[in-house]
């Protein structure tokens, strides 16, 4: 028995999508560029694609740029600083993601200052705490909406309401909204903030497609044949963005649905995990006011376990989780979202993510349940 809980990391694929994905490709295959009437029929399968992504995210078509994926949206923000100035100022949180975390210490080494803010233990920063770190030569501030680790929903719109009160319209303020669309309400307009960035197979589409929102257009390091308004030159990548613009429509249309069953299962799971002597659920505040995470991600402890030989025992018995993001996995730096919300580290050190999607069953919830409480405790004790 296979059990997919690491739906953080990659959602599998919805078969229709792909379908709709190998269609267009085989289909479509002219460049939108192109002037002939081949041409003209990927450009306007293009701006179908454009109108459906933005409808879905609250905005304009205008304001939605295709990328590769949140990486590649998160660094065109985060290096088009670099054509304004040779230096100075950027706030981020010290629980980003390592795809706009590690382009802003890219900034710091090219001689930027960096500020990063701690969240409370709670795992969420506060406006107040944000606004303070801006400076008068802060030229971005980047917060994610949902942390990919511990779930938690950061106060987005209050925090660009406080930095616009601050400095006004000077500082771009950026959000990676990635573990957000599809599970909470996502209005880009409403959100206040100047970009961010999307990534299609987090809600069952097609890798390799993501999208850029802009509210206004920004000067960029990239250069080519100028599609996408000279923002992410090089041909569109047509396949992949009508399959992950019809897949962000489903995961939208399916919101409310998916998280009333992603909230019984998420309940269902902490109940049975806290259930288990010694297990501890990260941030404890969750089990407290529950509405201020996403409840498609969930971060526990097995302490003293490492949470490497929790996620290996868990793998040889069927069941799919992490240690974390799967994005930093392979650099073996710790547990720097943990570890920025004062998590002790022998707690941190035995942390493994569970997520779950669309999929998850509360067949799977009970499996996962019914092997932890008895294959895990005695791995803690023998630990100890």
């Amino acid at each position: 028995m296979r059990v997919y809980l690491d739906w953080a990391a990659s959602s599998p694929p919805d078969p229709e999508i792909l379908d709709l994905q190998r269609r267009v490709a085989e289909d479509m295959f002219a460049n939108p560029s192109s002037l002939h009437t081949m041409g003209r029929k990927a450009q306007e399968a293009l701006h179908q694609a454009r109108e459906k992504a933005a409808l879905s995210l609250g905005t304009t078509t205008e304001r939605i740029y295709f990328t590769s994926g949140a990486t590649e949206s998160n660094n065109i923000v985060f290096t088009s600083l670099l054509l304004r100035r040779r230096d100075g100022h950027v706030v981020t949180s010290a629980i980003e993601h390592s795809s706009a975390w590690e382009p802003a210490l890219l900034l710091k080494r090219l001689g930027y200052e960096v500020t990063s803010v701690r969240p409370r233990s709670d795992g969420i920063l506060t406006p107040e705490d944000v606004v303070e770190a801006v400076r008068p030569d802060t030229l971005l501030v980047s917060v994610m909406l949902v942390n990919n680790e511990t779930g938690a929903i950061q106060p987005v719109r209050e925090i660009a309401e406080a930095v616009r009160e601050r400095a006004g319209r000077r500082v771009h303020i950026h959000s990676d909204v990635v573990q957000a669309v599809g599970k909470i309400p996502v209005d880009l307009e409403a959100l206040g903030v100047d970009s961010a960035s999307v990534s299609m197979h987090k809600f069952r589409g097609p890798r390799g497609v993501g999208i850029l929102y802009l509210a206004r257009q920004i000067e960029v390091l990239y250069a080519g044949g100028g599609q996408e308004w000279g923002m992410r030159p090089g041909t569109e990548n047509l396949p992949g963005i009508v399959a992950g613009s019809e897949a962000l429509v489903r995961a939208v249309r399916r919101r409310e649905e998916g998280a009333e069953q992603a909230s019984r299962l998420m309940g269902r799971l902490i109940e049975g995990l806290c259930e288990m002597k010694g297990v501890q659920i990260l941030p404890e505040e969750r089990l407290t006011v529950p509405e201020r995470y996403s409840p498609f991600i969930l971060t526990v402890s097995f302490p003293p376990v490492p949470g490497e030989v929790i996620q290996r025992v868990l793998n040889d018995a069927g069941f799919a989780v992490s240690t974390g993001s799967a994005c930093a996995s392979h650099k073996g730096k710790g547990r720097r979202v943990l570890d920025a919300m004062g998590i002790p580290e022998e707690v941190s050190f035995s942390s493994i993510r569970i997520s779950i999607g669309p999929d998850t069953t509360e067949d799977d919830i009970e499996e996962f349940l019914r092997y932890a409480r008895k294959e895990l405790p005695l791995l803690m004790k023998v630990a100890r």
